[in-house]
């Protein structure tokens, strides 16, 4: 494997040709790795958080909404724009939004290259446990439809058959399973 982090892609003009409070696109002129000249879209935005909600029972929180992109029913971790704040911070206010919940205790489990071929987007995945049900979540707001709590050992069985699609998702619980020790490594 080539761990060179030099790249063999050149940059001749960047523009910005669509920006909105969310993201911006980016059309860079390049030389590509082969020597071709070429166009490449960015899509930019700020960094995004991935939490995993694990209660005393190691059952987990999972949020269900209706994804227009795709056209599809989506079960997902709570997770959401940084906006710009401290990942941790972030963690904090969209666990709250989008399940009412709070955490005692945080653990951060990684971070993440989400579509790195079109997006420069870098997700924050953290283990929230301690949690405390507030009463209070903008889940109409976010278009969330429903909340469900399974054990942790049946939402990796769903993504398994494929109930659980969202790689953000599949990537947090099964970081999670390796930060408690479900996977082992030989």
């Amino acid at each position: 494997m080539n761990n060179n982090s030099e790249s063999s892609w050149k940059t001749l003009s960047s523009t910005v040709v669509h920006r909105n409070q969310w993201f911006s696109v980016r059309q860079d002129t390049v030389i590509r790795p082969g020597g071709v000249r070429g166009e490449y879209n960015v899509v930019e935005r700020p960094d995004s958080v991935f939490i995993v909600a694990l209660d005393e029972e190691a059952r987990v929180r999972l949020i269900g909404q209706h994804r227009y992109a795709t056209g599809t029913y989506s079960l997902e971790i709570p997770a959401g724009g940084s906006e710009g704040q401290d990942p941790l911070v972030a963690a904090r206010r969209e666990l709250q939004e989008e399940t009412g919940l709070v955490a005692a205790a945080w653990e951060p489990l990684g971070r993440v290259q989400c579509a790195n071929a079109v997006l420069n987007l870098h997700g924050h995945v953290f283990l929230a446990t301690g949690l405390t049900q507030t009463g209070s979540d903008e889940q109409a707001q976010e278009g969330i439809v429903e909340q469900r709590v399974v054990p942790l050992g049946q939402a990796l069985q769903m993504v398994r058959r494929g109930e659980i699609t969202d790689s953000q998702s599949i990537t947090g619980l099964s970081l999670a399973a390796m930060h408690l020790g479900w996977v082992r490594f030989e």
